[in-house]
């Protein structure tokens, strides 16, 4: 990850969102395996976004949306109305969703794909398309946004990286 003597990192934790608007801001997401991190910007306004999302859907209580597929998506998206971003505008990209028990695609064992499907629903339903995604495998990912620029990097376990 580049570095800066002005950035600012913010560490988005499994079950966490973040919505930043300085430009400086980078927002981090370690260790995606199974959980899938989907991160959004805006140019204008200038907003960055991501929901660290655990599991496909919610259990009990509602007091952690972003933990969610299908409470974190709608969340993170009415944030950046507030901020008045159009969602039509939108750049999204997703990353995880992993199968990091070598389990197949179809297992209902399969956390990540089940994370996965149920993010790309959210998103649908809402009529938000996804520009890029690096998901699936078995590998674990972070992901950064720099919230300035709009730059998203994927390093891989491995230490791969790719820029989406």
């Amino acid at each position: 990850m580049e570095r800066c003597a002005e950035e600012l990192v913010i560490r988005v934790g499994m079950g966490e969102g973040v919505v930043a608007r300085r430009p400086e801001a980078v927002l981090v997401a370690a260790g995606l395996g199974s959980c899938v991190a989907v991160v959004v910007h805006s140019t204008r306004p200038l907003v960055g976004g991501m929901a660290h999302v655990m599991l496909p859907k919610a259990l009990g209580d509602g007091l952690s949306p972003f933990k969610f597929a299908d409470t974190a998506v709608p969340a993170l998206l009415r944030a950046f109305q507030e901020a008045g971003a159009d969602l039509d505008a939108l750049a999204v990209r997703l990353v995880g969703g992993a199968a990091m028990l070598g389990l197949a695609p179809e297992s209902p064992l399969n956390v990540g794909a089940r994370n996965l499907r149920a993010v790309r629903d959210q998103l649908q339903a809402l009529r938000v398309p996804v520009r890029a995604e690096a998901v699936g495998g078995n590998v674990s990912r972070t992901v950064s946004l720099y919230v300035g620029t709009g730059r998203v990097v994927v390093r891989t376990a491995g230490g791969e990286e790719q820029e989406l």
